[in-house]
């Protein structure tokens, strides 16, 4: 099973890109949220793959929650294929999809193409609990002291833990030697 690809991005067009590694070019499927750098420059994408009978797909994320997010869809949203996961990662931010599905907001969660009002709903019922959990599992050995510091930071604000975790990954990737005040100013500009 491939997990990540690391290598230089040779093209991209909105919902894929071409990674070359070692001299082996990937297509790659792509959310229309995802921040990748310039032509010819290194890209690390954190992957799924999906293996059919006639057919062999990647899909890539900036994270590691963004590619957990998709599987647990893809694996555990009866009715939900790659493409409408996928839909649904480049119409929301990962942590507005937390949110809409924690709320239970099938109105808002409806708007992304091929999702109906019942599709909605039947996926708030079947994801609801298991992102709760997920809500609930902290990621936080991963961080260094300052995005850690960041993180318990926001969330003495009042943010939510997933997205303080959101937030703090999304921001150490730009800014890796960022103090945790800065973090914070950015993370609250941001959302």
């Amino acid at each position: 099973m491939i997990v990540s690809l690391e290598g230089r991005l040779m093209a991209h067009t909105p919902l894929s890109c071409i990674v070359d590694v070692q001299g082996i070019g990937y297509e790659i499927s792509v959310p229309l949220t995802i921040s990748l750098p310039k032509i010819d420059e290194i890209v690390k994408l954190w992957t799924y793959a999906v293996y059919r009978e006639d057919s062999q797909s990647l899909y890539g994320f900036n994270s590691v929650e963004a590619r957990d997010f998709f599987k647990l869809i893809v694996e555990k949203a009866s009715g939900i294929g790659p493409k409408t996961a996928l839909a649904m990662l480049s119409k929301f931010k990962l942590s507005e999809l937390n949110h809409c599905i924690a709320t239970k907001n099938a109105t808002l969660l409806a708007r992304v193409p091929g999702i109906g009002k019942k599709t909605a709903e039947k996926v708030i019922f079947e994801l609801s609990d298991k992102i709760k959990k997920m809500d609930n599992v902290s990621l936080t050995g991963t961080l260094n002291t300052q995005q850690n510091d960041a993180l318990l930071g926001l969330i003495a604000l009042g943010y939510k833990r997933s997205e303080a975790e959101v937030a703090i990954r999304e921001l150490a990737e730009k800014f890796p030697e960022a103090s945790a005040d800065q973090l914070i100013k950015n993370a609250i500009a941001i959302r």
